[in-house]
């Protein structure tokens, strides 16, 4: 039960009287002691309100989050993809991290969504599969992504997850782009649970784009968001080969395509800050 609770300590050697606010507290209540200067008197005011019952989660909805979370930005974890994998058409699904349990090579926080369109290296290059013939692995090729983490730019994957806070009511755009392949998850039960913050491998993406060769189709879907709640979002972008790039906008009701973000400073939050069981 959570209550407000007002406190009147009246001293008798300073004759003033302090008033302190108890606010609701979730899930239990915790205790303070008051350091006594003389004799004091606390008065509890009777019948204690309660307070309203957490609304309940809908799939693609928002999730409760503590809030003494910071919005540090999302968590973005780098991990590896088999040279022709995730991304080529007829190969693993993005799920495939999930399910062969794959552990990050590392992991970042980022409150950006984007990174440039590279081309090939000047390095010693070679050809690992069979079945890839005109398909180069460049040797030492490497590129700085979001966070600061540093992939294999040959083939990799990176995950970005945690939850986007809604500064208004409405409408929202996502859309996406990606050399080669990007899929956005979005919501409770997509992304991932409010209630124990797993991924289901088997979620459908919300939005898939995928690119090669320069040519990068932009793909997005429209979304209803409540001003101030906290919305799980997951995107999965891979690089099966070659030359890499990413981006992922949100735009806010009442703004136009031009004006979408791919900088999320102060609106995004990572998955610890759940309230997961």
């Amino acid at each position: 039960m959570q209550f407000f609770i007002l406190l009147f300590l009246a001293s008798l050697v300073s004759a003033t009287t302090t008033t302190l606010t108890i606010p609701c507290i979730r899930p239990s209540p915790t205790t303070s002691t008051i350091a006594c200067l003389a004799t004091t008197t606390i008065i509890i005011e009777s019948p204690l309100p309660s307070c309203p019952p957490p609304p309940p989660l809908l799939p693609g909805g928002p999730c409760p989050i503590s809030p003494s979370c910071p919005p540090s930005g999302l968590d973005i974890h780098y991990f590896s993809n088999p040279f022709g994998g995730y991304s080529r058409a007829g190969q693993i699904p993005s799920s495939y991290y999930l399910s062969q349990h794959l552990v990050p090579r590392t992991s970042s926080r980022t409150n950006v969504s984007y990174f440039p369109q590279d081309h090939p290296p000047n390095l010693p290059s070679v050809f690992p599969d069979p079945s890839l013939p005109t398909a180069p692995y460049w040797v030492g090729w490497t590129r700085v992504t979001n966070g600061g983490v540093v992939v294999d730019a040959n083939n990799f994957t990176l995950v970005y997850e945690g939850f986007y806070r809604a500064p208004r009511t409405g409408v929202y755009s996502i859309c996406t782009t990606a050399d080669n392949e990007n899929d956005v998850f979005w919501g409770h039960g997509n992304a991932f649970s409010c209630l124990h913050g797993g991924a289901d491998a088997n979620a459908k993406p919300l939005v898939v784009t995928t690119g090669g060769n320069y040519i990068n189709d932009i793909r997005c879907a429209d979304v209803s968001l409540l001003q101030g709640q906290y919305y799980p979002f997951r995107s999965v972008m891979g690089d099966w080969q070659g030359p890499s790039a990413f981006n992922f906008t949100i735009t806010e009701p009442g703004r136009s395509f031009e004006s979408r973000t791919n900088d999320f400073t102060g609106r995004a939050y990572p998955h610890a800050c759940g309230l997961f069981g």
